[in-house]
Formats: structure tokens, C-alpha cells, sequence
């Protein structure tokens, strides 16, 4: 009775799919999930007018071309490695802040760009999908660029419960593989998956609450 009670009470501390699109409703978003196999893209969107970009010829005729979806605000993706690994692997988190600045009010632009903004929204849904899987670790490369952002995104993955692993392109013999596997170099960092769903699963239930009784 006392294991079924736990397992009860912690599967509960886990934000739900449902919950999810709630919160991203409450943002003015969308969010959609798309898997091929172990990969997996999750998409943020605004629901907006779709704008189309027209290529004209020399001779003034428009050519056809596929629309440019400009309601997509963020994009995150990677895979899966399940039993006997039980790793999600993140790769790239995108954000446009080009168009958030232009389609969001002031109050939007400061909620999604936030720490607690749509990166978070992104990364739990990723973290949901590992945990359903059986994952326990999350990986991820924090990219070092060679600019002064690198070291901020590195404390800003630390803030969100990563540590540090090793460091990928100081001339280890593990560096080729991770420069293969990742595409590039930085910091190689873990999380634990079930902590980190439930940490941050709590902070978007709290600041949902608080964005609702504004």
C-alpha cells in the first residue's frame, strides 16, 4: 500500500500533456508534437495570419514557392535512446525573437523570453516524452561559440538543473566522438529526468496560476 501511494503521489508531481496545452493556451500558443522513430520535434506557434513569401521572375511572374510559416516562435528537438540506455538526448532550442518582438505585446515579450518562458514549455514536453520512454538522464551540449555568451548559457543551464560533465574540444580523447555526436564544441551537461520534469513542472503550474489570477 505504501509503494502505491508513492508512486501515486509522484507520478501526480508531473505536469500531463493536458496540462501543457493548457499553459501554452494561457501563453497564446500551440504546441505540437512530431516523432519519426527516436526523434521527436516540438513546435511552438501563434496563431496568426500566414505570410507568404512571393519570388517574382524577370518577366513579373510569381513563382511558386512553400509559405514561410511565421506563427512558428520556437522549435526543440533530439531523440530518444531507450532501454538499456534510457537517455534523452537534446539537441537544439530554438527561439525566434525576431518574431516575437514583432507579433507579441510588451507583457508577451517579457513572459515568453523569459527564463520561465517558452523554452521551459518546450523543454518539459521533451522531458515528458523521455520520462514516458523510460529515460532517466537528459544530455545536452551547451555550444561555445567563442563569444561571451557562451559562459551565460552554461550558468543558464545550471539554473535549470544541469551539471557539468567535461568540457568538449580541450583535446580529450573523448572529444571527437562528442564533436560527432553533437556537431560541435562546449559543455557536455546531464540532468536527471524525473528531477528535472518535477522541478520545473511545479514553477509552470505556479506561474500559470499566477498569470490566471492576474
Amino acid at each position: 500500500m505504501t509503494v502505491s501511494s508513492s508512486s501515486s503521489e509522484s507520478f501526480s508531481s508531473y505536469v500531463t500533456k493536458e496540462e501543457l496545452d493548457e499553459i501554452a493556451r494561457l501563453k497564446g500558443l500551440q504546441l505540437s508534437t512530431e516523432t519519426v522513430g527516436p526523434f521527436f520535434k516540438i513546435t511552438a506557434r501563434r496563431k496568426i495570419e500566414d505570410k507568404r513569401i512571393e519570388v517574382v521572375n524577370a518577366d513579373g511572374e510569381v513563382l511558386e514557392k512553400e509559405s514561410e510559416d511565421m506563427s512558428v516562435i520556437a522549435t526543440h528537438d533530439g531523440f530518444i535512446a531507450p532501454f538499456p540506455f534510457r537517455i534523452l538526448h537534446l539537441d537544439t532550442m530554438r527561439v525566434y525573437n525576431s518574431r516575437i518582438n514583432s507579433q507579441c505585446t510588451e507583457e508577451e515579450r517579457k513572459m515568453l523570453k523569459s527564463t520561465f518562458g517558452v523554452s521551459i514549455l518546450l523543454g518539459c514536453e521533451s522531458l515528458r516524452l523521455g520520462r514516458d520512454a523510460g529515460c532517466t538522464k537528459a544530455e545536452l551540449l551547451s555550444i561555445d561559440d567563442g563569444n561571451e555568451y557562451a559562459p551565460k548559457l552554461v550558468k543558464y543551464y545550471e539554473r535549470l538543473g544541469f551539471k557539468i560533465v567535461r568540457k568538449v574540444g580541450d583535446g580529450l580523447n573523448t572529444d571527437l566522438t562528442d564533436m560527432l555526436v553533437w556537431g560541435g564544441k562546449g559543455t557536455r551537461m546531464n540532468g536527471d529526468v524525473n528531477e528535472l520534469l518535477e522541478k520545473w513542472s511545479n514553477v509552470l503550474r505556479k506561474t500559470s496560476k499566477r498569470n490566471e489570477e492576474k
